[in-house]
């Protein structure tokens, strides 16, 4: 999730839009892109790291921090140092610590990084803090291993058929896509490929994806590879116009744990958590920051009552 960027993962023919499931609130996830400089809203996120410890339903809530250093692992040594007086005490108090790494050139490709530097991302966030908890996924498109297209057509491999699915039960004999369009199981592909090595190396670290968007509908398979799914990254005003109906075009036919994160929210905190988990969420965080000014660089005014919500909320 780049501040750069709205990324809406939904094609005009393939969204999800099936009823969704009933959900709780598992917790927040929080995307805290901030400066190691500032000790104030670090001090704060750590010390209520505490809240959802004693809210009503305080043992299946997690509290989630996903930190990003320079568009990715922090470079020098006294960054590191610095970033560790900044996470432990998040972690003293319960909270969870997530390593963000970037999965495309730059914003606005459809070119994957390679997985080998992508890798070394991760590695550096292992070795700098060895007390990581998981890495977050940002660019978490598979989409651009398999570009959709209508029934009947050929579809287009933007990084190549060696970064693709092996699956092909998708495609007609002759190489064209089935128009009733049956999942693609993801082996293979670049995603699988990364998380296979995440799984395989570190073990013990949770995997978040953010598509801040929606899949393909062919591609809610995806969602198994990670722990939890960012489905849905986009301003209050898009989520709540129609009455919320654009959250409802998550990735509703899995079970699999999906994250909200909806910015630019200056006036209504409970709505949007409320709205969250009617639709079938089961993380959230909405903050009054707004896209343009690096909205995920500070925590909102009302941090302390969106933790309380969300600790207390069934």
């Amino acid at each position: 999730m780049k501040t750069k960027k709205i990324a809406l993962v939904c094609s005009a023919l393939a969204c999800l839009s099936v009823g969704a499931p009933k959900a709780h609130a598992d917790g927040m996830i929080i995307p805290a892109y901030l400066p190691l400089t500032d000790t104030t809203d670090w001090n704060i996120i750590a010390n209520d790291a505490t809240v959802l410890k004693n809210g009503t339903n305080a043992l299946y809530k997690d509290y989630w921090v996903t930190v990003n250093g320079a568009n990715g692992p922090y470079t020098t040594s006294a960054d590191w140092t610095t970033a560790a007086t900044r996470f432990n005490p998040i972690r003293a108090n319960g909270g969870k610590i997530f390593g963000y790494v970037h999965t495309l050139t730059t914003p606005t490709s459809t070119t994957f990084r390679s997985l080998s530097s992508v890798e070394a991302d991760i590695t550096s966030w292992v070795a700098g803090y060895a007390n990581i908890d998981g890495i977050w996924i940002d660019e978490y498109y598979p989409r651009y291993e398999i570009d959709y297209a209508t029934g009947g057509t050929s579809p287009a491999f933007p990084n190549g058929t060696a970064l693709a699915p092996y699956d092909t039960t998708y495609l007609n004999a002759n190489g064209t896509y089935k128009t009733n369009y049956p999942q693609i199981d993801p082996p293979g592909g670049y995603y699988t490929q990364l998380t296979g090595w995440i799984r395989s190396t570190y073990p013990k670290l949770r995997i978040i994806g953010n598509a801040g968007g929606k899949f393909y509908s062919n591609q809610k398979n995806y969602t198994d590879l990670v722990d939890v799914t960012c489905s849905y990254e986009d301003s209050y005003a898009n989520a709540s116009a129609s009455s919320w109906a654009a959250l409802a075009r998550q990735n509703t036919t899995t079970p699999k744990k999906q994250l909200v994160l909806i910015h630019s929210n200056t006036t209504d905190l409970a709505g949007a958590i409320n709205a969250a988990i009617s639709n079938g969420y089961n993380y959230f965080y909405t903050t009054s920051g707004v896209l343009s000014n690096n909205a995920w660089g500070s925590i909102p005014s009302y941090f302390d009552t969106e933790v309380s919500s969300i600790a207390n909320h069934s």
